[in-house]
């Protein structure tokens, strides 16, 4: 309708698939990138994640096309299967005949045979599963029975899992641990970006024959606001702006637009608050510009209740203890909760999708991860992510949030737990993951260091020297020297330059307001 008007020769913004149309951002290029990486590693399972409408297909359909030759693709596109049906969808995908009747057993060993047959020929057979959260959790049991068969160098059949969120909550589950440390790739796609969706409807206009600019800057604004970054409600609430300023003969779609055809698309309008991706929580803004991050002040916001378990573990837990624990450690076999606790304790509250290291820079934070001692964690004085050890050789996940020398504050799934330092040393395995500041805005402060942050490195090295502070203008040799001094003294390489684990060191000494292992009063 609209068309002829502004000049184009067809609708820029219909939601039905045109690959001409198709744009890649940066999110969806790392995306693709994650996928193709996870077939070529030969692994089990690659998992790809996003909300509705973020463009999982439009990735998955690239995937498709930069599979190597000899690539022999199953794409299931209706995953509400028994896993019969599951089997036979995958031996009518592979064009495998089987009786009407044919069992479970018939139809895996068919399908052995024939990836078996794949392998002989040099091919790689591959299972794509879209909309992969409606799976049983026995039909996701029966796709990794199937990837069990394999050679002594690589897995007979690889299986991509592309679905929304709810398909990580389904993969925490305990029963489908199993499956779940076999995803060699894992990416969850977030929306666009403001700059994106800029990009995102200039290059949609251009394709359809726009000549000339259509929305407004704040017009583009207010929509990545109501839209949330999301493609398919680009696409319907643009169409519907362009129709508006359409109606009333205007060349030029504004942000009154946008808010009007949200409105009709969504029942949304705009009230200029909407916060997409990671946000910190009111509460932790505050504390952070007062500085105030002990543990006393502010706690950890779990979606649901933290069960506070009062009585210390021991090293000989109780048969109570030893019932709570196992409840708690159901809930932990997956890293990404112990890592959103983290963050909460920074005053950030992600989804779980956004709990990872991928996303600290976009909270101002940076992720430092390694192996140390409960004295060299107490030193680092940063919260951590901790891998600790179960029955078995089991490995589940916790936050450390407090250490004094006699006990230790974790966070173990959906609990908080007092523990001796004892019982920790003795089930901790070393391994860590901290979210830490970096100040001024640099990885490294050394030689090429610019006058902010010299001066920053110089206070803070001076106040651990106690010493005083001098007014410089670069990183002369003088403040190298102090750096080697003082990382001599925190047991560090002493190289004189200020790298992660010196800065982390020096963040606290600085008083920089953050989140500290200190015991809570």
């Amino acid at each position: 309708m609209y068309t002829h008007f502004f000049g184009l020769v067809e609708a820029p913004f219909s939601i039905s698939p045109n690959p001409k149309y198709l744009y890649m951002s940066e999110r969806h290029g790392e995306a693709l990138a994650h996928l193709v990486y996870g077939l070529q590693d030969g692994g089990g399972f690659v998992l790809l994640t996003g909300e509705v409408g973020t463009g999982k297909t439009t990735v998955s359909r690239c995937l498709l096309q930069q599979l190597p030759e000899g690539t022999e693709i199953a794409y299931i596109l209706n995953p509400s299967l028994t896993e019969r049906d599951l089997l036979a969808a995958i031996c009518d995908e592979y064009h495998l005949s089987y009786a009407p009747d044919a069992g479970l057993k018939v139809l895996f060993d068919l399908i052995r045979d024939h990836l078996l047959a794949n392998l002989a020929n040099g091919k790689r057979s591959v299972v794509l599963i879209d909309e992969a959260q409606h799976l049983m959790p026995d039909v996701l049991e029966q796709l990794r029975l199937l990837t069990n068969l394999e050679t002594d160098e690589k897995k007979l059949l690889q299986v991509v899992l592309i679905g929304q969120p709810e398909l990580q909550q389904m993969l925490r589950q305990p029963l489908l641990r199993q499956l779940a440390q076999r995803i060699t790739a894992r990416y969850h796609l977030l929306p666009l970006t403001r700059s994106d969706v800029d990009a995102y409807v200039r290059f949609r206009l251009q394709i359809a024959g726009c000549v000339q600019p259509i929305f407004s800057a704040k017009a583009v604004t207010v929509l990545h606001r109501l839209s949330g970054g999301i493609p398919r409600l680009i696409n319907l609430i643009c169409d519907r702006a362009m129709l508006a300023a359409y109606a009333r003969g205007e060349h030029r779609v504004s942000g009154r637009d946008i808010s009007q055809a949200s409105f009709e698309v969504t029942g949304q309008r705009d009230d200029g608050s909407w916060l997409g991706g990671l946000a910190v929580t009111a509460a932790g803004a505050l504390l952070v510009a007062a500085g105030w991050f002990g543990w006393q002040h502010f706690g950890v916001l779990p979606v649901r209740p933290v069960v506070k378990v009062e009585v210390p573990v021991t090293v000989d837990e109780t048969p109570e203890q030893q019932e709570q624990l196992s409840e708690a450690i159901g809930q932990a076999y997956d890293p990404s909760l112990a890592l959103q606790n983290l963050y909460r304790v920074w005053g950030f509250e992600p989804e779980p999708e956004e709990a990872s290291c991928s996303e600290a820079e976009r909270a101002g934070l940076r992720c430092l991860s390694g192996n140390a001692s409960l004295d060299e964690m107490a030193k680092m004085q940063h919260p951590a992510q901790i891998t600790l050890k179960g029955e078995k050789g089991s490995r589940y996940y916790a936050t450390l949030v407090n250490l004094s020398a006699e006990q230790a504050y974790l966070l173990i799934g959906e609990q908080s737990w007092n523990v001796e330092r004892d019982w920790l040393n003795q089930h901790w395995d070393g391994e860590y993951t901290l979210l830490w500041r970096l100040p001024k805005g640099s990885a490294v402060i050394g030689n090429g260091a610019g006058q902010p942050q010299a001066q920053w490195l110089e206070n803070a090295v001076s106040k651990a020297l106690k010493q005083a502070p001098r007014k410089v203008s670069r990183f002369d040799a003088e403040l190298k020297r102090k750096v080697e001094q003082f990382q001599k003294r925190a047991g560090l390489s002493a190289d004189g330059i200020a790298g992660a684990n010196t800065l982390l060191r020096l963040n606290i000494i600085a008083g920089e307001p953050m989140p500290t292992l200190e015991e809570a009063s």
